[in-house]
């Protein structure tokens, strides 16, 4: 988030740029919206920011942004059109919302991208579940990022953990989740048999928490991971996470203590 009382530097997310810079695609949602110049905010919940921050994302090492959540008419009337515009100048891809995948070859293997938003309106389960497996029948490892849950929930919901199954046995690779502000135990689900075209099981981080934010309520807002992830044309073959803690009043992510970061891996349950 780049927005409210985020103020964001070139230097925000150096803690992480060794493994971003290394990484063949980073990922991340983004939950302020863009727009050249803000509108007069109507709420505290307004996360509207100026354009210009936009040029952060890629020194920071980010190539795609979801833009699939429920702030991302903030800086309506125009919002999204003005987001995906910065982004694009920005040299970022924007994901979503909607049903059109973003496809991306790597060293060789494709991928495809979705991003997915079922808190603004309740997601069209079918037409998602469609979208998964054409693209995985395309040949390519899909990976999904949804917007899901409940706020400051520390373990998945019914919807959520259904959602899950849906997209495991459409054949997604991988599912990775945002909302509910704090870190979800990650999953390893196998889809139903002769239901997914994909081969092994599915990765769903079911909620990643907060990266750059500035909620100062609850300690578990500002304990997250970056999570790598490896994949071939079988699937998932290696996950790691890198724990971090956000210092708020500087906009800075920084590393844990070993407490906290033991703390934080047991609560994502991913190494």
């Amino acid at each position: 988030m780049l927005g409210r009382g985020v103020v964001p530097d070139v230097d925000s997310l150096a803690y992480l740029a060794p493994d971003l810079t290394a990484a063949d695609l980073a990922l991340a949602n983004l939950e302020s919206p863009l727009a050249p110049v803000l509108p007069a905010p109507d709420s505290t919940y307004n996360l509207c920011t100026l354009s210009i921050r936009a040029d952060l994302l890629p020194a920071w090492g980010l190539d795609l942004l979801s833009l699939a959540n429920n702030h991302n008419q903030d800086c309506a009337p125009d919002g999204t059109a003005d987001t995906r515009a910065a982004l694009e100048a920005a040299g970022v891809t924007p994901l979503g919302p909607g049903m059109q995948p973003v496809y991306r070859k790597v060293n060789g293997l494709s991928l495809a991208f979705l991003a997915f938003d079922d808190i603004s309106s309740p997601l069209d389960e079918d037409a998602a579940v469609q979208s998964i497996r054409s693209a995985r029948l395309s040949g390519a490892q899909v990976i999904v990022s949804i917007h899901w849950g409940m706020e400051y929930q520390g373990g998945a919901s019914e919807r959520q953990a259904s959602l899950a199954q849906a997209f495991a046995d459409a054949g997604a690779t991988l599912v990775w989740g945002h909302h509910p502000h704090v870190l979800q135990p990650a999953a390893w689900i196998k889809p139903a048999a002769g239901s997914s075209p994909a081969a092994g099981s599915t990765l769903v981080l079911y909620s990643l928490g907060n990266a750059l934010f500035d909620q100062f309520g609850l300690d578990d807002t500002r304990q997250s991971a970056l999570v790598l992830v490896t994949l071939n044309t079988e699937g998932v073959i290696g996950v790691r996470s890198v724990p971090f803690e956000i210092d708020i009043a500087n906009s800075r992510l920084v590393q844990p203590d070993a407490e906290t970061e033991k703390s934080i891996r047991d609560r994502l349950n991913l190494p």
